[in-house]
């Protein structure tokens, strides 16, 4: 009983592992676009049915990851230690990025993804503000989510760019331009939480 949930979730992600290092090595050989899911699992070695338990779509394989790699780059937390918003952590994992650079480049290079992940980055603002929303008034609220949008947004904005030209800088200079850039708090809305960018494992 303990141990079969473990065996399933580490088969699950094995089988995972497989299909996007499949995709991967297929944009090697040829265009996103004309990769098809048969294509997939002949090379990761699945059957149809195998894929189709883990993903709807090929596109899937890509936001799947793409969704693991911003929840782990830039998890963005509440840090408060009492009742009063405090401040919003945007953490980005540079050792992650370095790591995984080829395999993040070729998703990057696919037409039209960058415009796609910041539609989807839109859900990060939306399941932040649900924590405020009995903690600010509505003007308040409203404000937060605005705030929480552009600076989200505009810093996924950087650090994609960054990354895309090969990181000129040093990771510790773009946290410290995006923290500069950052909206600060105002006297009329000291209620709405800041927004602080740092680096994963940062001390």
């Amino acid at each position: 009983m303990i141990h079969k949930p473990v065996k399933t979730n580490r088969q699950v992600q094995r089988t995972k592992s497989w299909i996007f290092e499949a995709l991967m090595l297929l944009m090697d050989e040829t265009q996103y676009s004309k990769i098809t899911v048969s294509d997939i699992c002949e090379k990761a070695g699945v059957a149809r049915p195998t894929f189709y338990r883990n993903y709807r779509e090929k596109d899937d394989i890509v936001f799947n990851y793409l969704e693991n790699t911003f929840s782990t780059e830039l998890p963005v937390g509440n840090e408060n230690t009492d009742d009063k918003p405090d401040s919003i952590i945007l953490l980005f994992d540079y050792g992650y990025m370095v790591q995984n650079r080829k395999n993040l480049k070729k998703i990057l290079s696919i037409p039209d993804i960058e415009n796609r992940i910041y539609r989807d980055v839109q859900k990060f603002p939306m399941s932040l503000i649900k924590h405020y929303r009995d903690k600010l008034t509505p003007e308040e609220y409203l404000i937060c989510r605005y705030k929480l949008c552009y600076q989200i947004t505009g810093s996924l904005r950087v650090i994609m760019e960054w990354f895309s030209n090969d990181m000129p800088l040093s990771a510790e200079n773009v946290v410290y331009m995006l923290n500069a850039m950052n909206i600060p708090k105002t006297i009329q809305y000291r209620n709405i939480p800041s927004i602080v960018v740092r680096i994963k494992n940062e001390d």
